[in-house]
């Protein structure tokens, strides 16, 4: 989308593979399942959850394939040093299942717990007197959505606990067990929980305590990449959340900065991705070697992990670089631009394969050959710590459907190719005239069409990851749209990129194109076009 300078969201997928190892890990020190303390962590865990299942099974579901510490007088001992506890070894958290033994606790955590010794159970050990917390100290392989799982057998007392990762409790995670006179060991779980990527603390905070776990599993559940095909059928219709991370010089600046509470509005509604536009020139150094500010990276992967934790797909771009789309030609530009994205694909080569690249929005000023210069640069830059993640590129200007035709695709299996269409802007982005004859929606029909046959020819799915009609014109709010041509002209947008396979993100700033009021946390009657119709 062009700047207020410039003319011019869900299901949850989870997605339950083939488990194809099971890990027993240890963390606190012990052997095994260890690996040297990794780079820095990432800087957020999200809240997602739905309801617990519990199962009953009388022996352990899965063999313990390791021996467990070493417990002195059936209290599992707790290590120190002077000044405070000695350091953990975390756990490695794969993308397959992972068993944590609960005994094994975190050595910062309370003191000492009371275990108890059973040849039935996985590691020879269970923990009977929770207390009020314990923590795991583990490093997380790929950020995405797990299932914790929780072996554990109720008391004389109902016992009730949560989940909290990176110190940030996760919503909807409580597991309660009933109280029973002749408790048995049973299977309780809870689903889609977002970890983040990196070494953190997941705790287990008990609002009452009694019960006694065995272990409890973690299942990665979704898969590791996705063919470009995949991901644009089920992309679906989207959401931009516009105006925010793409503003400058600053978030806010421009529309309300972006809470969690968006992320989880753009779900509920039933949107299957969002668009996080960001625009890095003012967070980016201008020498050599051209750092982008930590906070502003810190933020980035703060809203992406709270959009990730959804369940639905996630792009992220470079919107508004203007310095480098009107003097491309500036080598220092090109190469802040390529030290840029150096940095966001080493920060990210490890969140869910939802999230998506997106090198650049809209290259106005650049011409074909200079779009089709930076595509494969960049794409090499992203592929060498992100192999598998897919990748949007688009032609030149401001990518209407036309300039698909101007991409010089690189020999990349990865990617989608994208356009936008305000189409026409006279009504769209200016409402200087109506829309909705017959002569106006086969014209419009006959974009999607033209995409759609780029995409056969060339085996590249594609997206239009910006369409929309303006309430008002912001340039001239006296040119007001017509609201039933507004709403039509977004069920034509559906409707022919449903019937033409390809994914739409409707662009949403919170302004003259808002469809989601931030400041009141409401729908406008857009949303039941976009989506299907929902409380």
């Amino acid at each position: 989308m062009q700047t207020q300078l410039e003319p011019k969201w869900s299901k949850l997928f989870l997605r339950t593979g083939l488990i194809a190892s099971i890990s027993v890990l240890t963390a606190c020190g012990s052997s095994g399942g260890t690996k040297s303390e990794p780079p820095t962590a990432s800087s957020s865990a999200s809240s997602v959850a739905s309801s617990s299942s519990t199962s009953s099974d009388a022996s352990s579901s899965i063999a313990s394939s390791a021996s467990s510490s070493s417990v002195s007088s059936g209290v599992a001992s707790s290590s120190s040093e002077a000044g405070g506890c000695a350091p953990d070894v975390a756990a490695t958290i794969g993308t397959t299942t992972t068993r944590l033994e609960a005994e094994h606790y975190s050595s910062c955590s309370e003191q000492s717990k009371t275990t108890e010794a059973d040849d039935a159970l996985s590691g020879g050990l269970a923990i009977s007197d929770t207390g009020s917390s314990l923590d795991y100290r583990v490093d997380v392989q790929t950020s995405g959505l797990y299932t914790v799982t929780y072996r554990a057998r109720a008391s004389n007392s109902s016992s009730r606990w949560a989940l909290a990762a990176g110190g940030q409790t996760i919503s909807n995670s409580e597991v309660e067990l009933a109280a029973s006179e002749a408790p048995e060991w049973q299977d309780v779980s809870t689903a889609a929980v977002y970890l983040t990527d990196g070494p953190q603390t997941i705790a287990l905070n008990f609002a009452q305590a009694g019960a006694a776990l065995d272990y409890l599993e973690l299942h990665y559940d979704e898969p590791t990449q996705y063919t470009p095909h995949e991901a644009v059928a089920q992309m679906g219709i989207g959401i931009n959340l516009g105006n925010t991370l793409d503003a400058y010089p600053n978030e806010g600046d421009w529309a309300p900065a972006a809470q969690e509470s968006y992320l989880i509005a753009f779900a509920d509604a039933g949107f299957d991705h969002v668009r996080i536009p960001a625009t890095w020139d003012n967070h980016t150094a201008t020498s050599e070697p051209y750092a982008v500010d930590t906070s502003r990276m810190d933020r980035t992967e703060q809203v992406v992990d709270w959009a990730l934790a959804q369940g639905y797909y996630v792009v992220l771009n470079a919107h508004h670089e203007i310095w480098l789309k009107q003097d491309y030609q500036n080598a220092a530009n090109r190469e802040r631009f390529d030290a840029i994205w150096t940095q966001i694909a080493e920060r990210f080569a490890h969140k869910s394969a939802r999230l998506v690249f997106e090198i650049l929005n809209e290259p106005n000023g650049m011409t074909p050959a200079q779009s089709n210069d930076l595509n494969p640069r960049i794409l090499d830059i992203i592929r060498a710590n992100n192999p598998d993640r897919l990748v949007v590129i688009a032609g030149s200007g401001y990518t209407p459907v036309d300039t698909l035709a101007d991409i010089e695709l690189p020999a990349d299996n990865k990617l989608i190719a994208n356009f936008h269409s305000y189409d026409p802007w006279e009504f769209a982005g200016q409402c200087t005239r109506d829309w909705g004859t017959t002569a106006d929606k086969n014209e419009l029909e006959s974009v999607y069409q033209t995409a759609s046959t780029w995409a056969q020819t060339n085996e590249v799915p594609v997206t239009v990851n910006e369409f929309g009609a303006a309430h008002e014109d912001y340039e001239h709010p006296e040119n007001i749209c017509n609201q039933a041509d507004r709403l039509e002209y977004l069920r034509a947008h559906v409707n022919f990129a449903t019937q033409y396979g390809i994914a739409a993100t409707v662009w949403d700033d919170n302004g003259s194109f808002g469809v989601y009021n931030r400041e009141q946390g409401s729908w406008g009657p857009e949303k039941d076009i976009l989506v299907a119709p929902n409380p």
